[in-house]
């Protein structure tokens, strides 16, 4: 419903439903605009993805997954940036977080990127963290060719259109007003939490870069060692739970070759690898009954 309340009115609405849940909606709304297929198997992540975008016919694309929104002025916005510069690649704009609970409507989306035009966006795409998403962007469809379309398996498999972007040499466009809400939730495909602490994120993160970086240059691959050891870091924090304890020491040692004795949060995990498993999930058990408490009396 937040894209058909667009207040820019000339596009196609394209729906890749996984389960066939949304075909009832659909119905009730019976807009021209909106063409829904189910897929006759689910295709994961990353092919639904490219069976979307692949039967786009207009000039510009943009992606909103079911769980997030767009505020009426979104594709306005960032298609007169597109329209007015045809240098520009890619516009984007600033995100608002919903985790759910009613008070977090001033929290964003971290973007590493200054308003305005952005130029060289490579370097800073693998020097920072997982920070580019589809759901605030709008492109051009030149944009979705080669390299771009290659998404892996990986819940984090967009990196690939970003890079592919940033590396054809692309200028992106970052517009400072926040024109969609962002949902964090349990049972998102990248959730950063859930039942396993966030395991199966790092993990894909990880796997991603190791086959990006393959073959690339030592500069590239020294600029990703800062964000890659925060990952193994994350990794080492859900192995710990997981009562892993011997994978989690590896994970902290290779955080440790990557970014240094300096890292954030690299002391206490080296403590938590060294203690018996049970102090360390009860330690952490208590730390979140608190937090919930708190947390509580705030709401």
């Amino acid at each position: 419903m937040s894209v058909l309340g667009q207040k820019y009115r000339d596009f196609e609405l394209l729906i890749g439903d996984e389960t066939g849940a949304a075909r009832a909606l659909v119905t009730e709304i019976d807009d021209p605009r909106v063409d829904y297929r189910q897929n006759p198997e689910r295709l994961g992540f990353s092919q639904n993805h490219r069976a979307l975008l692949d039967r786009a016919r207009g000039r510009y694309m943009a992606v909103l997954h079911d769980d997030d929104r767009w505020e009426p002025e979104f594709l306005g916005r960032l298609v007169e940036v597109l329209d007015d510069d045809p240098e520009i690649g890619l516009a984007c704009c600033a995100v608002v977080l919903d985790r759910g609970r009613g008070g977090d409507h001033g929290e964003r989306w971290p973007i590493a990127l200054r308003a305005g035009r952005n130029d060289g966006l490579l370097e800073v795409l693998l020097g920072e963290e997982w920070f580019m998403l589809q759901g605030n962007a709008v492109w051009r469809r030149e944009l979705w060719a080669g390299p771009a379309r290659q998404w892996p398996e990986l819940c984090c498999g967009d990196l690939q259109f970003f890079l592919s972007m940033a590396e054809a040499g692309w200028p992106v466009y970052y517009l400072d007003q926040v024109l969609m809400t962002y949902s964090m939730h349990l049972g998102q495909s990248g959730a950063w939490r859930g039942a396993d602490s966030g395991l199966g994120v790092a993990e894909d993160v990880l796997a991603f870069w190791e086959g990006w970086l393959r073959g690339r240059l030592d500069a590239q691959v020294a600029l990703t060692s800062l964000p890659r050891a925060r990952w193994q870091l994350r990794r080492a924090r859900a192995l710990v739970l997981a009562g892993r304890t011997a994978d989690a020491r590896r994970a902290v040692a290779a955080a440790q070759a990557l970014g240094g004795p300096g890292l954030p949060q690299l002391r206490r995990l080296r403590l938590a690898v060294a203690l018996p498993n049970p102090v360390v999930r009860g330690a952490v058990a208590f730390k979140r009954a608190v937090d919930g408490l708190r947390s509580g009396r705030r709401r």
